[in-house]
């Protein structure tokens, strides 16, 4: 699970390279093993947010722990969706304008459009203090797969602080949600009332959630570099009405197998609700190929060649299958497409990576695209493995990744996760035209028969063939 967790940190921070200078490479893989340190039910496989944020923000959204909760509790209110389906004038203004027009909103269609349809909830008397720091959650929608909660965090400091985690607590501080909360949204928080929303998916199924959630917030010192100091820590329960949340949104059966390269992927169920559309598919077992993921799946809205693209947040594996979590637009029942440009794969015998790691010397490779070094200090040594892309491949896919476990000579298997990382200061010029994917993995200080055979979970070989299924009609 770590790995896929791996996958979806470094495919953001390599995003996020191309427009922060000179990025240490350090920081971003201590904020990588920082977000490795708690396994959750849903996988996640891959993620693109469009945001520009500082490198501290990064990390704090990578955090996977709880914390204990010192903020002045109040009564809990319900996560149901209102009866009523048209939205009263005036009616959470602040948030239309913040999910509107706010540039680092990933989901804000979502948000906006919930709020234009009268699917949220309002919420009085939710509010949480500390410190001088204020949390009220406004408005909140729970649906089967996830909530949207609309909140504010009033600041009577003369202190600039930031939102440094986000995250939905069951029982014991579990967590519920599957990724802590991005706290992108209102990750600045100046003096005065800045607000701020999240779309959380359950990392459960909802009828195993319990019956009273809690909304918790950390709020730390304002710097780039790193967090700083704890300021406030909030928390605002909330009641979930189950019953409510199963009768919310349509879920319909797509059915239908797509076929790339001989290989058969089936498009089952698509749930359609107020937090986002969730297709799930799977690939079939006979398939010779290993598919690491679709190419450039995207959600068209509309008909006659006039089409809204809902953005693509998140790609979770969900007890066997896959899963794609689009944004959603309620305030339309236009027709729906689901369009996809390919495939990423390998032959499944071409997944097997043998390295020879004391003489620095690649043994068995998909292609010769791959160079691999090390990087050793006190601690031990740090695996690199760089892809260099085909000059004739004019784009470059982010989507090289190996197991974390591997087996040696003699036929023992070690994880790469029980070792430390220490890697060296990458930075690439502008002018450089090949920018190498990076991977890293741990070796530790121990002396392994060689060679060593790793698992390729992921690599840039796109099968392009474009198809799609119509989803609603």
């Amino acid at each position: 699970m770590a790995g896929n967790e791996e996958r979806l940190l470094k495919d953001y921070f390599e995003g996020l390279s191309r427009q922060v200078e000179d990025v240490s490479e350090i920081k971003l893989q201590a904020a990588i093993r920082s977000g490795m340190s708690e396994p959750v039910r849903y996988r996640i496989s891959a993620v693109k947010k469009r945001v520009a944020i500082s490198i501290a923000v990064v990390i704090a959204a990578a955090l996977l722990f709880t914390f204990p909760r010192f903020a002045q509790q109040v009564r809990p209110h319900s996560a149901q969706t209102p009866p009523e389906m048209v939205q009263r004038t005036g009616e959470f203004d602040e948030y239309r304008v913040a999910a509107g027009i706010n540039p680092a909103g990933y989901d804000n269609t979502t948000v906006f459009s919930a709020i234009e349809a009268g699917l949220i909830q309002r919420v009085s008397g939710a509010t949480a203090r500390q410190n001088g720091f204020v949390l009220t959650v406004d408005g909140i929608a729970a649906d089967r797969m996830g909530i949207i909660i609309l909140y504010s965090l009033q600041n009577n400091t003369k202190q600039r602080a930031r939102v440094n985690f986000l995250q939905l607590t069951g029982t014991g501080d579990k967590p519920v949600n599957n990724l802590p909360g991005s706290g992108w949204n209102a990750k600045d928080v100046p003096t005065g009332t800045t607000r701020g929303y999240e779309v959380l998916q359950w990392g459960e199924e909802f009828r195993s959630l319990p019956d009273q959630i809690t909304f918790d917030v950390k709020l730390g010192e304002y710097k780039l570099a790193d967090f700083g100091d704890t300021l406030a820590q909030l928390s605002v329960p909330i009641l979930l009405d189950k019953e409510q949340m199963a009768k919310t949104g349509e879920v319909r059966n797509i059915d239908q197998t797509l076929t790339i390269a001989g290989q058969d992927i089936q498009i089952e169920d698509v749930y359609l609700s107020t937090t986002g559309v969730y297709l799930d598919y799977v690939y079939e077992p006979q398939n010779t190929k290993q598919i690491f993921s679709l190419l450039n799946p995207q959600l068209l809205m509309g008909n006659s060649g006039d089409f809204t693209n809902l953005a693509l947040l998140r790609t979770l594996e969900v007890e066997g299958s896959n899963r794609l979590v689009f944004a959603n637009d309620s305030r339309y029942s236009q027709p729906l497409k689901l369009q996809i440009g390919g495939i990423l794969a390998l032959d499944k015998d071409a997944t097997e990576l043998i390295i020879d790691t004391e003489k620095q010397e690649i043994i068995k490779a998909p292609d010769n695209h791959l160079k691999m070094s090390l990087y050793s200090t006190e601690k031990g040594s740090t695996m690199i493995l760089e892809y260099f892309r085909a000059s004739a491949k004019q784009r470059l896919y982010n989507t090289l990744m190996i197991d974390s476990e591997f087996t040696d000579a003699d036929g023992k298997i070690h994880s790469a996760n029980q070792f430390d990382i220490s890697i060296p200061q990458h930075q690439v010029s502008e002018e450089k035209k090949l920018i190498p994917l990076l991977h890293y993995l741990g070796l530790g200080s121990n002396k392994y028969s060689q060679p060593l055979t790793f698992t390729i979970t992921g690599y840039p070989n796109p099968i392009q063939e474009a198809l799609s299924v119509p989803i609603r009609e």
